[in-house]
């Protein structure tokens, strides 16, 4: 009788685990779906799989050791932000409310991290999530082409201002008259979330597809990706895409003989051009945004300190060097920037500047050097880690094209991040976290494929 009593015992926890599972499972996937177009709902459904991804787990949070430099990073950061708030630190010109409210930034994310991978445990799982992100950009997409050729405007409010898809007027935002912001509030953003989801058309077209029709559709998602990325403006963005498509290439003589005759023809076009006295700027204008033909032509190797971007990388280092171990706090950046000493001829050139334009600067302004180090070894080391497997084993039973258009996104979200900083919207910092999270469970030796929730 006892025996029995064990035996439904254990089977009423074994069914009960896998429909907890299941039940996270499906919360988790609409929230990705959601990520773009409703960040409001899909933030609260994250948190609610957050909970139940970190239950009945036999990985421990404090088993992996990816999560200990989190740990020890969260630690300083609010020790530093203790410091900041007493005066022990003095800030000139702090809100100490964004000090605190800039932890959120990174702090909940951390446990996210640990937390998502019980949903990406598998290729499939991690298949499905792929495949949510990119139906999940159609909004971006369709918003972002509303914008542009229909002079669709927003913001436009749904449910009393819990969603916000922006849409600013293209002749009266502040970044360019061609800068398309889609559903978001900055074109940078826009740029961002396109660029780094663009490496999975590129696995999703490439993937093998009995159905013509899937096949030519894809297709026609790569070529709306592109045009939008270009329609934002934003040279990070259309970096990461060609890094992206590089990536993708394999490296025998057929694709590098390719490669070769694509770039001589392009260059005959250009002489061509020149020999016949046709205005090149006159006929870019007729195909690409102004704003993005003006921000490539004015780029000049003998002039790189005229810049903004490197102004205040060098800005910014020197800032560093005087506080190197403690950091200047969350939100402090464009205070101590323009009034450190009452000089901004001396510390800033540029006005208006919010943050660092480099995360791996802005780590180390706001947290300190050993925040920076920790927060970005997870990220970097798993990606050489899981990169190098790809390498090694990148045979289509160990690495499916979908892993490794995964790879190839999260390092495009490394790449703009280099040039600028979309991380502070949720949107984009969730998918970061999420990816990375993916990249952790491909890296695990010990998870079979076959396992399931």
């Amino acid at each position: 009788m006892n025996n029995l009593y064990k035996l439904k015992n254990i089977k009423y926890r074994f069914f009960s685990r896998k429909y907890l599972n299941n039940i996270g499972l499906k919360i988790f996937q609409t929230a990705v779906l959601l990520l773009a177009a409703a960040p409001f709902f899909s933030f609260i459904l994250f948190l609610i799989s957050s909970f139940i991804g970190s239950m009945d787990r036999d990985d421990g949070f404090f088993k992996d050791k990816y999560n200990w430099p989190l740990v020890i990073a969260s630690i300083f950061m609010i020790v530093n932000s203790c410091l900041i708030t007493s005066d022990l630190i003095d800030i000139p010109e702090l809100d100490v409310s964004l000090v605190w409210i800039g932890l959120l930034n990174w702090l909940p994310f951390f446990w996210c991290f640990w937390s998502f991978q019980k949903f990406l445990v598998t290729k499939k799982l991690r298949s499905d999530t792929a495949k949510l992100f990119l139906i999940g950009s159609f909004p971006v997409l369709i918003s972002g082409f509303c914008q542009y050729f229909l002079g669709l405007y927003g913001p436009y409010r749904f449910l009393n201002n819990l969603i916000i898809w922006y849409q600013r007027p293209l002749n009266e935002n502040e970044f360019g008259q061609s800068a398309v912001t889609g559903l978001f509030n900055n074109p940078n953003y826009a740029g961002a979330w396109l660029a780094i989801i663009f490496p999975i058309c590129l696995g999703f077209f490439l993937k093998k597809n009995k159905n013509i029709l899937f096949k030519y559709s894809y297709f026609l998602i790569i070529i709306f990706f592109i045009a939008m990325i270009i329609l934002t403006t934003s040279r990070s963005a259309i970096i990461a895409i060609l890094l992206s498509y590089f990536l993708f290439l394999r490296l025998n003589k057929f694709k590098i003989f390719s490669l070769l005759i694509t770039l001589l023809l392009m260059f005959g076009a250009y002489k061509y051009l020149l020999l016949m006295n046709i205005d090149i700027e006159a006929l870019s204008n007729e195909f690409l945004p102004t704003e993005i033909y003006n921000k490539f032509s004015t780029f000049n190797l003998s002039n790189l300190s005229s810049f903004p971007r490197i102004d205040i990388w060098s800005k910014t280092l020197v800032l560093i060097s005087k506080n190197i171990f403690f950091g200047y706090g969350a939100g402090s950046f464009s205070n101590v920037y323009e009034s450190l000493s009452g000089l901004i001829n001396e510390y800033g050139t540029f006005g208006g500047i919010q943050h660092t334009h480099n995360i791996f600067l802005e780590l180390a302004f706001n947290h300190g050097i050993i925040v920076s180090i920790l927060i970005l070894y997870p990220m970097i080391s798993l990606l050489i880690g899981v990169s190098k497997k790809l390498l090694t084993y990148g045979k289509k039973e160990y690495f499916s094209l979908i892993e490794k258009a995964w790879i190839i996104s999260f390092a495009s979200f490394l790449l703009i991040h280099i040039f600028d900083i979309t991380y502070f919207d949720g949107r984009i910092s969730l998918l970061c976290w999420i990816l990375l999270a993916g990249l952790r469970t491909m890296a695990k030796k010990e998870i079979a494929d076959h396992n399931s929730l």
